[in-house]
């Protein structure tokens, strides 16, 4: 008698912990679906799509919907520039009047409210097609500098086979230059925005070349 008692207690302790196990299981599907689809979700948020309808320099353009986009990671020449006039109308070949996909970069937008994006038309990535031509220079900030292990050989064999703007002459040398530690910048040894800078802070770049193939582009100020 004492055994059946036994067993049957036995019995009902594995039912409930198979019940248990059962619950927790569905739980954490109920998780991993729940995590798989906010993965998808965040993965559509970052990718948008549009038609571009006017183009306003070499890397800036505005979509149907009356949103600007800036391409992300390159810069080009500003109005007034050498092979300004060049960038923008090698931007209008590639995009205007086609439907662009655009893979957000950081927070999405930058300090102007543009749409900040890798730009996608027919599979080209349009800012590595800005750089092999030699239309722009990288241009990297914190939100974005994954890109350079991709984007950086592009500026390298376009600045080799000196095309677009590496075909122009270089500005006036420097013995060195300056980065400070943690930007992408580098600039003339007197520049204005190294003023208040730390020594301890800045490091010595010793050519234009080296400059460009650590990632660095040019200050917007001191143009070295």
């Amino acid at each position: 008698m004492k055994s059946l008692t036994a067993f049957k207690k036995y019995s009902c302790s594995i039912a409930v912990f198979c019940c248990l196990l059962l619950l927790t299981n569905c739980g954490d599907d109920k998780s991993e679906k729940s995590k798989q689809s906010s993965d998808n979700k965040t993965s559509q948020e970052s990718i948008r799509f549009g038609t571009v309808i006017s183009i306003v320099d070499g890397d800036t353009f505005v979509l149907s919907s009356g949103k600007s986009v800036r391409i992300s990671a390159v810069n080009t020449p500003e109005s007034g520039e050498l092979f300004y006039d060049e960038a923008k109308e090698y931007l209008s070949g590639l995009v205007l009047g086609k439907e662009v996909v655009l893979h957000l970069v950081g927070p999405g937008l930058d300090r102007y409210g543009r749409i900040l994006a890798e730009v996608y038309v027919d599979s080209v990535n349009v800012g590595l097609s800005i750089l092999k031509m030699g239309m722009g220079l990288l241009y990297l900030f914190p939100d974005n500098a994954y890109l350079k292990d991709k984007y950086l050989p592009v500026l390298l064999q376009a600045q080799q086979k000196k095309s677009g703007i590496w075909s122009l002459p270089e500005p006036a040398a420097e013995e060195f230059y300056i980065n400070i530690k943690g930007s992408y910048r580098f600039h003339r040894p007197l520049c204005y925005h190294l003023k208040d800078v730390d020594r301890g802070k800045m490091q010595i770049i010793r050519s234009r070349k080296e400059a460009f193939a650590l990632g660095l582009s040019p200050c917007r100020s001191c143009k070295p």
